[in-house]
């Protein structure tokens, strides 16, 4: 769990001492989750809210506890969660009466068992567990572990900003006075439930309560601050908190400030698109003068800084233009605005993201290639002209629904307020196919990490192994959807999760949580890790053991087991296969052909997990480093221990024939049976400011070409090597990694040796 960057944080426990109080009361009061749930809202809210700082023009610090209420880790945790390392510190090293100390203790045993990840993992189908047996990260050797995190929820943030807390309230109490006139159900979830609408309308009364504390403390910083600017930022903030409580936003100020605060009480990671929800605002002020462009770039820089203040890392997104916005007009203006504060306001997030057409203004796309150009990492561009028709085929949903797509995290798909999809769990591809090298046995573990069959040395042809390798595979992903489902239905039964689900689409009007049946389209999505070193690895196998017979199957796996030492020339024939990256279709085909069937197989399995939909996404971020530390060598020359290749990205160093032949062979997987493919692209400054402008000639031809997506690094080696050798000198120096940006210098050594190792353009 993150720190949270405020000035002033807690330096005790006296917070999590009274949620805990407040959470035990509600559990002896109340046996219906959305009553408990709000007993926990009202605890945590104003009391987890920080003071306003000396350089915010909105409110809205804080600093979630080391328990409390959240979605993912980046929110605390999932539910009700328990940071059990770092109360045990406290126990261990804070100062504090014996009261204290023994409420501390009474913490520990407490949530111990009481925490949702617990219980959900505690209560995990043992058929499952069997085939994926724990859930902790530290377990990075096995080949598939599911994550429980409900990460990617998109609300409304239109409808809030439109109708603001009143009409949503109205909502409710129409919702609730259809209740009382047809009569209670029977139990909570059963969509005629009058409680849980009484909790979201106290929901939403804590709501009204931070706005009310907020507005005190503008209040109070109007009143003593020591010039007129200060004292009219703080006195704007107090009007405008003042107004939200009672009615929609009518100024930028106004809506900005209710979605941040709407959003913390989700709590969301996630911010939609935020041209459409403040472009028709900001075109207003700006038009009567209400506001300058210059105060709207501030005010849209210190929400940047509130989204960077989540320490998210591959969250954070903030989405701007494409198809399927009602405002195109107004939505452009903004989309100018929000590239200058991309540009100009120089920290990780948020993951400033450009969707683009054939339509797309010019300035819009003049705009993003210069942020890109000055070494900013954003906008990512999403290609909608590709990806709306594929993601229709994908999901099986209209064009009216694939046209609110919204990228999450590091790079799945969802629909806008409309689905959810959360990656609930990973496949190490490239582990799964050491383990059907040596017929399920992982020889890094010293265990049997999946069924028995035949190892390599057993069969007799290529495609013999590739049945064998797809077997493995099957059987992870067979266990992870089954596995997406039951993590939603768990959680689901625990948390209505209130004010997410107010504003997703069909929840209100069902009367059920979004994990309880109240979303309309409950989807799924399974991280891959490992596609395109298994793809060459298949290519050394099918050349060198089955086609030219250079390389027997058991000289292989001995050569693997060892790490190479001592197979030095076989080592070189592997390294000397094609590789994926440089346009060559012996090895592109087979990497084609694997995409295709781990598509095609996570796919199928939506029905019997009970999915609306369950894809898989090809969006590594760092941990094709971290899981590539468990993993041996493998048939495409690669050393034990090694990074994988980065997502859809060739293997670091393995593209030799140019940036034509890479973007050749990354055009050639599919978009249409997946919910995510990343591109990373690193570019020198040389060559991307060169005045001949060929580089974004090429990445244009690439979009042209049916490229989907690209995330962008402009930034000399050089500085990436200066960097490791002097960190305190490059402390600003932002890349790409994967599926989220993070400033050079604070990533782990081997994942910089990985980022250097890449190739520049």
């Amino acid at each position: 769990m993150n720190n949270w960057k405020v000035k002033n944080p807690r330096q005790d426990l006296s917070f999590e001492i009274a949620f805990t109080k407040a959470y035990r009361e509600a559990q002896r009061l109340y046996s219906h989750p959305a009553r408990i749930e709000l007993a926990c809202l009202e605890a945590q809210y104003p009391a987890i809210l920080m003071p306003i700082e000396d350089e915010d023009i909105i409110a809205g610090r804080v600093q979630f506890g080391l328990i409390g209420f959240g979605i993912q880790d980046q929110t605390g945790g999932t539910g009700y969660y328990f940071d059990e390392l770092r109360v045990t510190r406290a126990l261990e090293s804070q100062a504090g009466s014996a009261k204290y100390r023994e409420d501390l203790h009474d913490l520990l045993t407490y949530w111990k068992a009481k925490n949702t990840y617990h219980i959900v993992h505690k209560n995990t189908p043992k058929e499952l567990a069997e085939v994926l047996p724990s859930t902790q990260w530290e377990t990075q050797s096995l080949a598939g572990s599911p994550l429980i995190r409900l990460a990617g929820s998109y609300i409304n943030f239109d409808k809030l900003v439109k109708i603001g807390i009143p009409g949503l309230e109205a909502e409710v109490k129409d919702e609730l006075s259809r209740c009382a006139q047809t009569g209670p159900g029977s139990k909570p979830g059963s969509g005629n439930d009058p409680v849980f609408y009484e909790s979201a309308l106290g929901a939403l009364s804590v709501l009204k309560e931070c706005c009310r504390f907020y507005r005190k403390e503008a209040l109070e910083k109007a009143s003593i601050a020591d010039n007129a600017v200060r004292k009219s930022e703080m006195g704007n903030l107090a009007a405008a908190l003042e107004r939200i409580t009672d009615h929609a936003p009518a100024s930028l100020l106004e809506a900005v400030q209710l979605c941040w605060l709407y959003a913390l009480m989700c709590p969301l990671l996630e911010f939609g698109r935020i041209d459409v929800y403040l472009g028709d605002l900001y075109a207003h002020d700006i038009d009567n003068g209400i506001i300058t462009e210059t105060e709207a770039l501030r005010l849209i820089k210190n929400y940047f800084l509130f989204i960077d203040s989540l320490d998210c890392e591959s969250d954070g997104r903030v989405i701007v233009g494409g198809y399927g916005r009602r405002n195109p007009e107004n939505a452009d203006r903004f989309c100018l605005l929000a590239c200058e504060a991309s540009r100009t306001f120089k920290e990780v997030l948020p993951q400033f993201t450009l969707r683009f057409n054939k339509d797309t203004p010019m300035e819009v796309w003049e705009a993003a290639m210069r942020s890109i150009g000055e070494g900013r990492t954003y906008p990512l561009l999403y290609n909608d002209d590709v990806l709306v028709p594929d993601l229709m085929q994908a999901f099986d949903v209209s064009r009216e629904i694939a046209e609110t797509y919204m990228p999450l995290g590091c790079g799945e798909f969802e629909f806008d307020h409309y689905s959810f999809g959360s990656p609930n769990g990973y496949i190490g591809t490239l582990k799964v196919l050491e383990l059907a090298l040596h017929g399920g046995y992982d020889p890094v573990s010293g265990s049997w990490l999946s069924t028995k069959t035949k190892s390599l040395t057993g069969c007799t042809s290529f495609q013999d192994f590739f049945d064998v390798y797809k077997q493995h595979l099957y059987r992870f992903i067979e266990a992870q959807a089954k596995y997406e489902k039951y993590i939603y239905d768990a959680i689901g039964a625990i948390h209505p999760f209130l004010m997410v689900t107010m504003l997703y689409d069909g929840c209100l009007s069902r009367g059920k949580g979004i994990f309880a049946g109240g979303c309309g389209y409950l989807g799924g999505t399974l991280e891959l890790y490992g596609n395109v070193n298994s793809a060459n690895s298949l290519a050394a196998i099918k050349k060198l053991v089955f086609e030219e017979k250079v390389i027997s199957a058991e000289t292989m796996v001995a050569a693997l087991d060892c790490n190479f030492t001592g197979y030095e020339r076989e080592r070189k024939m592997m390294l000397d296969v094609p590789k994926f990256g440089n346009d060559i279709s012996y090895v592109d085909d087979i990497l084609t052909e694997l995409h295709n069937y781990i598509c095609s197989s996570v796919k199928a399995q939506a029905p019997a997990a009970g999915l609306d939909s369950y894809l898989c996404v090809v969006i590594n971020n760092a941990m094709n480093t971290t899981l590539g530390r468990w993993v041996g060598a493998t048939p495409d020359g690669r050393k034990s221990g090694m990074p994988m290749a980065n997502a859809n990205n060739p293997a670091p160093g393995s593209d030799k024939n140019g940036l034509t032949a890479m973007l050749n062979s990354i055009l050639k997987p599919s978009h249409n049976n997946n919910a995510g493919m990343v591109q990373n692209m690193r570019f020198t400054r040389e060559t991307w400011t060169h005045q001949d402008g060929k580089a974004q000639i090429i990445v244009k031809d690439y979009f042209d070409r049916g490229g989907a997506q690209a995330m962008i690094t402009v930034v000399g080696k050089d500085d990436l090597l200066n960097a490791m050798k002097y960190p305190e000198k490059y402390k600003d120096l932002i890349i790409r990694t994967g599926g989220f940006s993070a400033r050079f210098v604070d990533l782990r050594k081997d994942i910089q040796q990985e980022i250097y190792d890449r190739i520049s353009y």
